[in-house]
């Protein structure tokens, strides 16, 4: 075999071998990095339960109208979705980490009817009555399904942000089938996204690290990933909803804003159109309070909510 033959049959092993050594390599630095984790208002609490460990994040506000419910979406946790949030709301704060998310544990399947219990499981321990619930991407049919579950007049009422009342269509389907492969844990694309966010933003690179740090294992986006692909809230005919709102992310390249506006009027409920992406709740997270403070403030003429006394305490981490 000729010299030149030989080596154009090896370079794509060695191509090969160069991108493995320095994908490793990026692993190592990504593990080895530092993050630095935001000081967040409030406590986190935990909650034993049959599956695992709930976790949520409670603030208690000195406003004394009707406290949030806070779901956050895929891939995430409450602290990663919702800490810019904290800083522009004086309302009572009740964040959940949804079951194999952020601190909460999972011993069984991740399921909407699942993640809608510990949602509830939330709600009772923190002892918010008739909280706003706010739903964001994926915590959007979770927030659905809570509903659902419960009675309209559980809720004072229902912000669903940058989502869809059904995600069956094909484009859905393909984009939410990659995503745990595409997007997991240490996936080249997953790293690369991080570096360009941090090379965007420098002085944030610390806090972008923290946030894709504390993502949820492959399995987790795989099963979570499942059930956003059967959503489809287009058959439910036994669902009546509290007020609600519709906050439609124009610049999303996620979920398609015109996919978020026919939820909207499928589900028969008024719209509000912000000029941000997918990331609204970290990146415009002011416009994002100022939205779900103008709907909770109507919304609050119709009392009772609050706060309750709580009958024992789980354990509080700072």
């Amino acid at each position: 075999m000729r010299p030149s033959r030989s080596l154009a049959l090896a370079l794509p092993g060695l191509a090969a071998a160069a991108f493995l050594h320095r994908y490793r390599r990026a692993v190592e630095e990504r593990s080895a990095s530092r993050c630095d984790i935001p000081a967040l208002a409030g406590r986190v609490r935990i909650v034993p339960t049959n599956w695992g460990r709930l976790s949520y994040r409670f603030v208690l506000g000195a406003d004394p109208g009707p406290p949030l419910l806070l779901v956050h979406g895929w891939g995430r946790s409450a602290d990663s979705v919702w800490w810019r949030l904290l800083a522009h709301t004086r309302r009572t704060v009740v964040a959940v980490d949804l079951p194999g998310h952020g601190r909460s544990t999972l011993q069984t399947r991740f399921s909407f009817e699942l993640a809608a219990e510990a949602v509830q499981m939330a709600i009772e321990d923190a002892g918010v009555v008739r909280p706003a619930l706010v739903g964001h991407s994926m915590g959007g049919p979770i927030a659905l399904t809570a509903v659902r579950r419960s009675t309209p007049h559980a809720f004072t009422g229902l912000i669903v942000v940058g989502s869809s009342a059904f995600w069956v269509r094909p484009r859905h389907q393909l984009k939410v089938a990659a995503a745990p492969y595409v997007l997991g844990p240490n996936s080249p694309v997953t790293m690369r996204r991080q570096r360009v966010e941090e090379m965007r933003d420098p002085d944030q690179a610390r806090m972008i690290a923290w946030e894709y740090a504390v993502r949820p294992q492959r399995q987790i986006m795989e099963e979570s990933a499942a059930e956003l692909r059967r959503f489809d809230a287009r058959a439910w005919t036994d669902f009546r909803l509290p007020p609600a709102l519709w906050i439609v992310t124009s610049d999303d390249g996620v979920i398609s804003p015109a996919d978020q506006r026919a939820s909207a009027a499928l589900l028969q409920v008024p719209a509000v159109e912000v000029p941000f992406d997918h990331r609204l709740t970290t990146d415009a997270a002011p416009r994002v309070g100022e939205v779900i403070e103008a709907a909770v403030r109507e919304w609050s003429a119709h009392p009772p909510y609050g706060i309750r006394a709580r009958a024992q305490r789980p354990r509080a981490l700072g």
